[in-house]
């Protein structure tokens, strides 16, 4: 009886290395979703972060600007408020231009009568690639008078209040910048019937999807 050889069983060299070779492509390709992902992750969370930031600037922005002409008798548009384009602030002194009155502008100043003198505030966003970006509020001090047409000879103090948001490009930083303007407009403010305005002051900005953020308040503090 003649005997056959036998037969090698079980996986070849071929076998285990073209299996190798596709375990290693399997395993590059989750590497790579996974750092795809991981950004998208990590910047989401970005732009979420300063969404929230602009979003609360505009909140505080526009409880702030409640104040313009308290406690003042004839409280009227561009002399007890003012709007700013192009304005910073050096060694404690603003420079700037006026806005015509409905323009947009990096600032806005106001007159209130909290005491015994009156006094001036404001706000600024400063347009800055560093860390010294954000919004500020500026004052309050002593005014002459409750107008705001001085505002370049008062010293003004300022204290950041929502800085620049972080880890973002400076493209990004500008597109959430912080704008200001105040048109005569009849208004009421939210929820009163019997208080009337006649300025309304407008707060915008974009957050980081691109969308317009708009607060609008009636200040009703301004009857003429």
């Amino acid at each position: 009886m003649q005997h056959r050889p036998n037969r090698q069983s079980g996986e070849s060299l071929i076998s285990l290395m073209v299996g190798l070779l596709v375990s290693m492509v399997v395993a590059l390709a989750m590497m790579s979703m996974f750092k795809v992902s991981s950004r998208f992750t990590s910047q989401a969370g970005q732009d979420a972060a300063a969404d929230a930031q602009v979003t609360s600037a505009l909140l505080r922005a526009s409880i702030a600007t409640q104040d313009a002409g308290f406690g003042l008798a004839d409280a009227t548009l561009g002399a007890q408020l003012t709007v700013l384009t192009d304005a910073s602030l050096s060694s404690n002194k603003l420079v700037g231009n006026v806005a015509p009155i409905g323009a947009r502008g990096n600032a806005v100043l106001w007159a209130m009568q909290t005491g015994a003198a009156s006094q001036c505030a404001g706000l600024l966003f400063k347009d800055a690639s560093d860390a010294s970006g954000g919004l500020y509020y500026l004052g309050p001090v002593d005014c002459n008078g409750g107008n705001v047409s001085t505002w370049a000879a008062l010293t003004w103090t300022s204290t950041l209040w929502t800085e620049r948001p972080a880890n973002q490009p400076n493209a990004a930083y500008k597109q959430t910048k912080i704008s200001f303007s105040a048109t005569s407009s009849v208004c009421k403010p939210f929820g009163l019937t019997t208080n009337t305005g006649k300025v309304m002051m407008a707060i915008a900005s974009t957050n980081r999807s691109g969308a317009a953020l708009l607060e609008q308040q009636c200040l009703f503090n301004f009857k003429a």
